[in-house]
């Protein structure tokens, strides 16, 4: 029976030094020095799923308190290479559900297919169709981050928001922990 929980700031320690470092390209993995600062400023946080005691998978967000609304980036997503092609990332989804049920916006980043080479169009493919099965929903925003070209999805939890909407907590997620000069510069929304 698989379950869901937070996790401590040392059991993400563990999980970045044991899993995160294979799962992620370097390129595409945050120094741990700026998750750490983030999850001091309570402005991170991971959550676990586990089969019984059997560590499975995680999900890393940042996350923003504004107007008394939290707003979440689903950061880093994975399951435990040796339990892919289970079921556990999507039954992993639903369970975050729960946890995120009062969150007013969880916004997933894709890598765009379009424009991609036919292997890593498929790849890319697949990723998107996931969430999308998943409880993800499209929102017609794009982004370029660090180069690297973007489609936003939403988590389906029950409102909607518009692409302004959409745009403004992107931007302002990002800019929680990277710099206006550094936004500027690698970020583009559109």
């Amino acid at each position: 029976m698989y379950y869901c929980r937070k996790l401590t700031n040392d059991e993400i320690a563990s999980v970045y030094d044991l899993y995160m470092k294979k799962d992620f390209p370097a390129n595409e993995l945050k120094p741990f020095s700026i998750i750490e600062k983030s999850l001091e400023k309570g402005q991170y946080f991971c959550c676990g799923i586990f089969n019984g005691d059997k560590f499975c998978g995680y999900a890393c967000f940042v996350t923003l308190l504004t107007e008394s609304k939290e707003y979440c980036l689903l950061d880093y997503f994975a399951v435990i290479s040796e339990m892919r092609g289970q079921g556990i990332g999507s039954e992993f989804l639903r369970l975050l559900k729960d946890i995120l049920k009062g969150t007013e916006m969880v916004i997933c980043e894709a890598e765009n297919p379009s424009g991609s080479e036919e292997d890593e169009l498929i790849i890319r493919q697949r990723r998107v169709n996931f969430y999308l099965r998943n409880g993800f929903v499209e929102t017609g925003v794009t982004a370029s981050v660090y180069g690297v070209d973007y489609i936003l999805l939403d988590f389906d939890l029950g409102r909607k928001h518009t692409k302004d909407e959409i745009r403004m907590r992107y931007a302002d997620l990002y800019k929680s922990f990277i710099s206006k000069t550094r936004f500027d510069e690698l970020v583009a929304i559109f």
